[in-house]
């Protein structure tokens, strides 16, 4: 079993305190969603998380030897074709290309991974980006706005990849303004608010009704005329 221990973890950026003495604990064997408020810290959190930004607290990884980030905007090199970008990532978690394995992966993707990526669509880019988290076989898997930008199919085939690999033990968070997604996938609940973060043991369904009443008596609280 892998776990992430998370104990007060504090990041600020200049005088914006974006969180503050985070406490949280994940297990690989379920899918773990975070959601929040643009600008919550969401994003923060993966990448305090993924060590690549400095913070305070400690962050202690159990039986985690590599770690994939997914962040919300993809970046890309120029002039890079697909299988390039692909090789590239491969190797720098001294993994081994295996091209029949990337071809049938990619049966699902269906990326023309022989042109130039910064052609692609940004739905296309992100889908590179994962086929190559996914080849990587990273023992975490962070995933932030994994379902933006994708198309409903690649969304379906998407969420039933990230089932498989919580049987095998990968240890998977997810960050996403996708409730419905979420909904139909995550096993816990992670609540990002005003820098601080809870815990919700209660029924994702019952945590979107929650929200869906709140926006309704939000909106018609507002009287408002169009």
């Amino acid at each position: 079993m892998k776990e992430l221990i998370v104990e007060l973890l504090s990041k600020s950026y200049g005088k914006t305190t974006v969180l503050e003495n985070v406490n949280l604990r994940y297990r690989s064997g379920a899918i773990n969603g975070v959601i929040g408020n643009n600008g919550a810290g969401k994003s923060t959190l993966l990448n305090c998380v993924a060590g690549y930004i400095p913070y305070n607290g400690n962050i202690e990884r159990k039986n985690i030897k590599t770690i994939g980030l997914l962040t919300a905007n993809p970046y890309i090199f120029p002039r890079i074709t697909g299988y390039e970008f692909i090789r590239f990532c491969l190797s720098a978690k001294n993994c081994k290309e295996d091209k029949e394995k990337t071809d049938r992966l990619n049966r699902l993707f269906e990326l023309p991974l022989h042109k130039f990526a910064d052609e692609y669509s940004t739905g296309m880019l992100k889908k590179l980006h994962l086929l190559a988290l996914l080849l990587q076989q990273n023992d975490v898997l962070l995933l932030d706005e994994p379902f933006n930008g994708l198309d409903v199919l690649s969304s379906a085939y998407l969420s039933e990849l990230l089932s498989e690999l919580k049987k095998q033990d990968t240890l998977i968070l997810i960050s996403s303004h996708d409730l419905d997604q979420l909904v139909k996938i995550a096993g816990t609940l992670t609540v990002i608010e005003d820098g601080r973060t809870y815990m919700r043991s209660d029924q994702l369904s019952d945590i979107q009704r929650e929200i869906e009443k709140h926006a309704y008596d939000k909106v018609r609280s507002l009287n408002l005329s169009f």
